[in-house]
């Protein structure tokens, strides 16, 4: 379920970041668009993720939590950059996320 709750954010977030680089001026415009599209993307595989973890595939399961490390060097730099509002929502949620999907018993058979 965090899955998909983090997927949704992505993808929410993507379409923010691809609005406002619309509406305003950024200095990049490319490298803006692509960092929305990237956000969207990553979005999408992890709403497939959940999907594939509520169905009980066992291989969903290392992708996800491939993810979920890579969201710990972002909530460290969040941190260290003094966003705390944005760091440590980050880090708990990769945490609690890589300890459910460890433990939620997604170790049926992949059919």
């Amino acid at each position: 379920m965090l899955l998909a709750v983090e997927g949704v954010a992505l993808i929410v977030l993507g379409g923010v970041d691809a609005v406002a680089t619309t509406i305003g001026s950024p200095a990049r415009r490319g490298f803006s668009y692509g960092q929305a599209a990237l956000a969207v993307a990553a979005g999408v595989v992890l709403l497939v993720l959940a999907r594939a973890i509520d169905g009980r595939r066992g291989w969903a399961r290392s992708p996800a939590i491939v993810l979920q490390l890579l969201a710990v060097p972002v909530g460290i730099g969040l941190l260290q950059g003094g966003v705390w509002a944005a760091g440590v929502p980050v880090l708990l949620l990769a945490g609690v996320t890589m300890v459910l999907v460890l433990a939620g018993g997604a170790d049926a058979e992949a059919t």
